[in-house]
């Protein structure tokens, strides 16, 4: 199905740029942050959808599904508003990827995954007002470049994925045939888990921005056994657990390995009350991959190795984090004091190019501000201002596991470690 309409002039979140904040009185509706009204085609979708989609704004009044063997591709400008409650899954659309779904949007123009007008509000931000993107076992590539996701978690149905009534996660991946590319995109106000790679596959998660994630539980990314891939130039903001996990907890074909490396961690893990719950990046079940160049500030833990659910201590590498916290409980656990190995000490212990407890000197955010903060404001930069310590300390003598990833006729090349800590530098 071949759409027309008027381009519409939007704008999203890119890794890098200003970050834009939310409340009441502002309902990511307007600025930088990838909302925006416009004129163009104005549709009502429901069941079978494929072909390609022009800008415009279509409203999603009951579940949408890709068949298997087809593609659906959104193209720049792309508005899904899912017409939703959050009562129970009848009430709550889900896009169902059995085929391809390619949404690649551009910096001035993206695709937005959302809600009718009335209720983009961060009031909503954890009522999962729809049931997110669920790509299925047939399922061979799904893309979103410079795209928006928001305002998801609704209720499931019982399925292997889900329990009845369980969140579901904004985005969803059940195969390890599926190649996974989210780049130059945000992930932000949703229930639980933004991306989970439950079946595995091939990822890349690049120079994007999550936050606002999970109400009292869920991480930016949550990928399980056999998902291979890379995890690099991302902020993680307010999220309620971690931003980066990994787990190889199944029958390991493939090994869960999955690179974690100058990302940006900051206010994570304190939504998430369960003791030793909580952090930035976390490693469990048999994972493995590099941990390197990671700014981590006022969050609830450091680096973790689960001691009850042991990754793979020995084919981990990790060095040269920055770790910065005001409070004193949460510096005592950059290296986690809840997880020990048999003797009794803790499984990541401080490292020789790391930095403890030095101010990274973003260019405008103070470290200050209280951990429990969720939404970075309108003037947030993350950025480093020269004379960061975190400026030349970064580790470049490992090379990601995949040096370029390609879906859906798009291809993403996979940057390389920095030689900064985090996930900007002064760029």
């Amino acid at each position: 199905m071949k759409k027309t309409g008027l381009f519409l002039a939007t704008l999203a979140f890119t890794a890098g740029t200003l970050l834009t904040s939310c409340s009441s009185d502002d309902d990511d509706n307007n600025g930088n942050n990838g909302g925006g009204n416009g004129d163009g085609v104005e549709e009502e979708l429901s069941g079978d959808v494929s072909g390609t989609l022009e800008a415009g704004t279509y409203t999603v009044i009951s579940d949408i599904t890709v068949p298997e063997g087809e593609e659906l591709r959104l193209e720049p400008g792309v508005i899904f508003a899912f017409d939703g409650d959050g009562l129970s899954p009848e009430t709550s659309p889900e896009i169902v990827v059995r085929g391809n779904l390619i949404a690649a949007g551009t910096e001035d123009s993206p695709i937005l995954f959302t809600v009718p007008d009335d209720r983009r509000d961060p009031s909503n931000a954890f009522e999962g007002l729809w049931g997110g993107i669920q790509a299925m076992e047939t399922c061979e590539a799904l893309v979103l470049q410079h795209a928006v996701v928001e305002y998801t978690g609704g209720p499931a149905r019982q399925s292997d994925a889900y329990d009845a009534g369980d969140p579901r996660y904004a985005i969803h991946i059940g195969s390890p045939n599926t190649v996974f590319i989210f780049d130059h995109s945000t992930l932000r106000h949703i229930a639980d888990d933004g991306i989970r790679p439950q079946g595995g596959g091939r990822i890349a998660v690049l120079n994007s921005v999550f936050y606002n994630c999970g109400e009292t539980g869920g991480e930016g990314i949550n990928s399980k056994d056999g998902t291979v891939g890379d995890v690099a130039y991302n902020l993680f903001y307010g999220l309620a657990t971690n931003g980066s996990k990994h787990s190889g907890e199944g029958d390991g074909v493939p090994q869960t390995n999955v690179n974690t490396y100058n990302n940006t961690f900051v206010n994570c893990g304190f939504r998430r009350v369960k003791t030793g719950r909580g952090g930035s990046i976390n490693y469990e079940g048999g994972a493995k991959g590099d941990i390197y160049n990671n700014l981590v500030v006022n969050s609830k833990f450091g680096v973790r190795f689960r001691g009850d659910k042991l990754p793979d201590v020995n084919n981990i590498n990790y060095n040269n984090q920055h770790y910065y916290a005001t409070d004193s409980e949460d510096q005592n656990n950059f290296w986690p004091e809840t997880d020990l190995d048999d003797n009794g000490d803790r499984l990541t212990e401080e490292q020789s190019g790391d930095i403890v407890q030095e101010d990274p000197m973003f260019v405008n955010y103070s470290v200050s501000t209280g951990k429990m903060e969720a939404t970075v404001n309108d003037k947030g930069d993350f950025k480093l201002q020269s004379g960061s310590p975190a400026l030349g300390a970064g580790f470049t003598g490992f090379s990601p596991i995949n040096s370029s990833l390609s879906a859906g006729g798009i291809t993403v090349q996979i940057p390389g470690p920095s030689d900064f800590i985090g996930a900007y530098g002064t760029n």
